[in-house]
């Protein structure tokens, strides 16, 4: 049963992950290089978002690990 449960959350790791991983076109930064190099307080706060929920995804990745691991060690 911890192997299925390790595995979900690996799962849905990879996929935050995927989908959260801070791409290039998100400056945590918040300058715009274009627009006068003037910082862009959305794009500061998009970059946290992304960082925080990006974190998620590793955590739920080496959640899903370590419960396949003790599934099978016991």
């Amino acid at each position: 049963m911890l192997g299925i449960i390790g595995l979900s959350l690996s799962l849905a790791g990879a996929v935050v992950i995927f989908f959260f991983g801070l791409p290039p076109r998100v400056r945590e930064s918040g300058r715009l290089y274009l627009a006068l190099e003037q910082e862009d307080e959305s794009e500061i706060k998009k970059g946290r978002i992304y960082r925080k929920i990006s974190r998620l995804g590793l955590i739920l990745l080496a959640l899903g690990f370590l419960l396949q691991l003790l599934e099978r060690i016991t």
